[in-house]
C-alpha cells in the first residue's frame, strides 16, 4: 500500500482548501454551479492524499459526515467528492438544506499513510496512538472507518476506539481481535470552522461600490467568458407564440404573441446562469428598458435589516460597472416604512448581481437599485406595496421594477411543476394577496413570494396590472438531468 507524506500546507493554503470545501457543500445543497476546485494553486489541489472526509455539525451534533479514499487521490478531487456527499448523500441524514447553511460547523479531514497493523489479537491495541491515528476495518461485507478525531472528542483509549469502530461496521464489539478482521490506521488533521464564514466574500465593501459576491460561482468571473455567455444567452431568436397567462391558467392561457415592449414589471430565475441565465436573459431582452430599475429580492443570508435599499453608487462586475441610483435608493428608505439604507444585507446576496450583467448589456446606461425583502406578513407587504406606488405615481419616468425568484425548491421535477403551475394559476388572478395564501396554504418554496407580492401590489395601486405573460418555464433537470431533486424557474411580464 502506498504511503503518503503529511500535506504541508500553510496557513493560506489551508484557508483556500477549507473554503472551497464549504463553497462546494453550499453549492450542492443550493443546485448552483460552481467549481471551487478550480481555484486551488496547482501544487495544492494535486497533493496526493489516501483521502478525505467533510464533517458537519450543527449546534453541537452530526449532521453528516461523508468521505472519500483511495491508495492515492489529489486533494482536490478529494475533497470535493467528500464534499458533495457531505452535503446529499450521507445515508443517516437528510440531504443539507439551504436555510441550515448558516447554521453549520465544518471540519475538513485530509489523510495520509494507511499502514496495516501486523499484529494479532489484543497486541492490535499498542498499533494506535489516540491523537495520531484514525482506524479502518475489514471483516467480510462489513467496513467500518472512524476518523483520528473521534477517539480525541470522546475521551476513547485505544481498546475502546477498536470497540467503536467495529459498532461502526455493524460488528461485535470484539471483532477486532479476529484473525478474520483486517485492521488498519492512518493519519490525519482537519480544518475547521463556521461553513459561512469561509463563504464570506474577501473584499469589504465600501458604502460607494459593492464588490461582485457570487463571479466565478454563479456566473463568469473573466470578462471575457462573461461576454461570450451573455452573447450565447442573448443570441436565441425571440419566438412569437402564445405566452399570456391573463384570464386562464397556464395551461389555457389566451394567446398572445411576445414582442418587445415597454413592461412596467417582470419576474426572472436567480439561480446560476447555467441553470437559468438563458430565461433569465429571454425575459429581460422583451423589455425596453427605461433608464432606472429596482429589482426586489429575497435575502438568502442573515444579518443586515429586514428590507433593506443597497446604499451603493455602483455595483462592480468582471470587467464593468452598473451604475446605482443613491437618490432613489435614499427616496424609497424615507418613503416606506420599514426600509432602510444598509448594505450587510446586500454584501453575499446573488439575486440581485446575477441580473446586473444581462441589463448592463440591454442597458448600458440604466442604473439599478436594489431592494432585499427578508420577511414580512400579508398585510406589511401590501401596505409596502401601497406606498412603493405613491413613491412611483409621482415619478415622470417610472422605474422597471424586476422580482427576482426561483420557484419550488428541491421536490422531484414532476411535483415541481405541478406545485409551480399552482403559482402560476395564482398569479394569473392578478390578486397578489391569492397568490401569498396559493405559495403558503401548499408549502411552496418560492424564494421570492415576498417580492412578488410587493410588486403585484405597486401594479395594482398604480392599475398597471391587467395581464401576466410566461414567457417561458424551466426547472433545473433541464440542464443537470437530476429529475430527483430539482428547482423550478419562470419568467414573467407583469402589466
Amino acid at each position: 500500500m502506498k504511503r503518503h507524506k503529511k500535506p504541508a500546507l500553510s496557513d493560506q493554503q489551508q484557508s483556500f482548501v477549507f473554503r472551497a470545501a464549504a463553497r462546494r457543500v453550499a453549492a450542492t445543497a443550493t443546485l448552483q454551479p460552481d467549481d471551487p476546485m478550480a481555484e486551488l494553486p496547482a501544487a495544492v489541489a494535486k497533493m496526493p492524499l489516501y483521502g478525505a472526509f467533510v464533517s458537519l455539525k450543527s449546534g453541537g451534533r452530526l449532521r453528516s459526515c461523508c468521505g472519500f479514499i483511495g491508495e492515492s487521490i489529489p486533494l482536490a478531487d478529494a475533497v470535493d467528492r467528500s464534499a458533495v456527499r457531505a452535503a446529499k448523500d450521507d445515508p443517516r441524514f437528510p440531504p443539507i438544506a439551504p436555510d441550515e447553511l448558516d447554521e453549520l460547523n465544518m471540519e475538513v479531514w485530509l489523510l495520509w499513510n494507511p499502514k496495516p497493523v501486523a499484529a494479532r489479537g489484543k497486541n492490535r491495541i499498542k498499533a494506535i496512538t489516540i491523537g495520531r491515528h484514525g482506524v479502518q476495518i475489514a471483516m467480510g461485507a462489513a467496513r467500518g472507518l472512524l476518523l483520528p478525531g473521534v477517539a480525541v472528542e470522546y475521551n476513547l483509549d485505544a481498546e475502546g476506539f477498536l470497540q467503536q469502530v467495529c459498532l461502526k461496521a455493524g460488528l461485535p464489539p470484539d471483532a477486532w481481535k479476529s484473525d478474520e478482521a483486517t485492521v488498519m490506521t492512518f493519519e490525519g488533521y482537519s480544518l475547521g470552522g463556521r461553513l459561512t464564514d469561509a463563504l464570506a466574500r474577501q473584499t469589504t465593501p465600501t458604502q460607494d461600490i459593492r464588490p461582485p459576491a457570487v463571479a466565478g460561482a454563479f456566473y463568469p468571473d473573466v470578462p471575457a467568458e462573461l461576454d461570450r455567455q451573455l452573447d450565447e444567452m442573448l443570441s436565441v431568436p425571440r419566438p412569437s407564440r402564445p405566452c399570456s397567462i391573463d384570464n386562464g391558467t397556464a395551461d389555457t392561457a389566451v394567446a398572445r404573441p411576445c414582442h418587445t415592449e415597454p413592461w412596467p414589471a417582470a419576474m426572472v430565475p436567480h439561480a446560476g446562469w447555467m441553470y437559468s441565465g438563458r430565461l433569465a436573459a429571454e425575459v429581460l431582452s422583451r423589455i425596453d428598458i427605461p433608464d432606472r430599475v429596482i429589482i426586489f429580492s429575497p435575502r438568502h443570508h442573515p444579518g443586515g435589516a429586514e428590507w433593506a435599499v443597497a446604499p451603493y453608487d455602483a455595483w462592480a462586475l468582471p470587467g464593468r460597472r452598473v451604475l446605482s441610483d443613491p437618490e432613489l435608493a435614499e427616496h424609497l428608505a424615507e418613503s416606506i416604512d420599514a426600509v432602510v439604507l444598509d448594505a450587510e444585507a446586500h454584501s453575499r446576496e446573488h439575486s440581485i448581481e446575477v441580473q446586473l450583467p444581462i441589463i448592463a448589456r440591454l442597458a448600458p446606461d440604466a442604473r439599478v437599485v436594489g431592494v432585499a425583502i427578508g420577511g414580512g406578513e400579508p398585510a406589511d407587504l401590501l401596505r409596502f406595496g401601497r406606498q412603493l406606488a405613491d413613491v412611483l405615481s409621482d415619478m415622470p419616468d417610472r422605474p422597471l421594477l424586476v422580482i427576482s425568484s426561483d420557484m419550488n425548491h428541491f421536490a422531484d421535477d414532476a411535483e415541481t411543476r405541478r406545485l409551480d403551475h399552482l403559482v402560476l394559476d395564482a398569479m394569473a388572478t392578478l390578486d397578489p394577496a391569492k397568490l401569498y395564501e396559493t405559495v403558503r396554504s401548499n408549502r411552496i418554496s418560492m424564494c421570492g413570494i415576498l417580492p412578488a407580492v410587493i410588486v403585484m401590489e405597486t401594479l395594482r395601486r398604480l392599475d398597471l396590472l391587467s395581464r401576466i405573460e410566461l414567457v417561458d418555464y424551466a426547472t433545473s433537470a433541464d440542464a443537470s438531468g437530476d429529475t430527483q431533486r430539482v428547482v423550478g424557474y419562470a419568467g414573467l411580464l407583469l402589466g
